[in-house]
């Protein structure tokens, strides 16, 4: 059973038992309430005037907003789900393109021979080197 639907018949239980009988508020020296349906002894007791039960008109159209309220909760509910279906789908269809951009990595490298992979050096050729002076062998000093 529903809780707004089990809430709605306990009050009216309560109602109707409650119209039947007086009901009495008191509080004790402690200052905790009591209702009851017997003003206790020794103890100051309001009495509390309890309105009258709801007619039938009122609660066939307390029912009926129920009803209403009741729909337009599962339509919300609906309409969240279809949102949130889609926007799974969406996220799902974002991580594929992603997955699917993903550079492809291999595994063993491969050699691919290209020309001009490497191009020549383009320009002037370097200059000669001035050659080298002769080299005169030492004479030992004598001592």
């Amino acid at each position: 059973m529903k809780p707004i639907t089990a809430l709605s018949l306990l009050l009216a239980t309560l109602l109707q038992t409650a119209h039947a009988d007086p009901i009495y508020k008191s509080v004790d020296s402690a200052g905790n309430v009591t209702y009851s349906s017997t003003p206790p002894e020794g103890v100051k007791a309001e009495k509390v005037d309890v309105p009258p039960p709801p007619s039938e008109e009122e609660t066939r159209q307390a029912k009926e907003r129920m009803k209403q309220a009741e729909e337009q909760a599962s339509e919300m509910e609906n309409t969240r789900l279809e949102q949130q279906a889609r926007e799974q789908a969406r996220a799902d269809e974002e991580a594929r393109q992603r997955e699917a951009q993903q550079p492809v990595v291999i595994q063993q490298p491969v050699y691919i021979p290209q020309q001009g992979y490497y191009p020549p050096i383009q320009g002037r050729p370097p200059l000669p080197r001035p050659p080298a002076p002769p080299v005169r062998p030492v004479n030992p000093v004598p001592r």
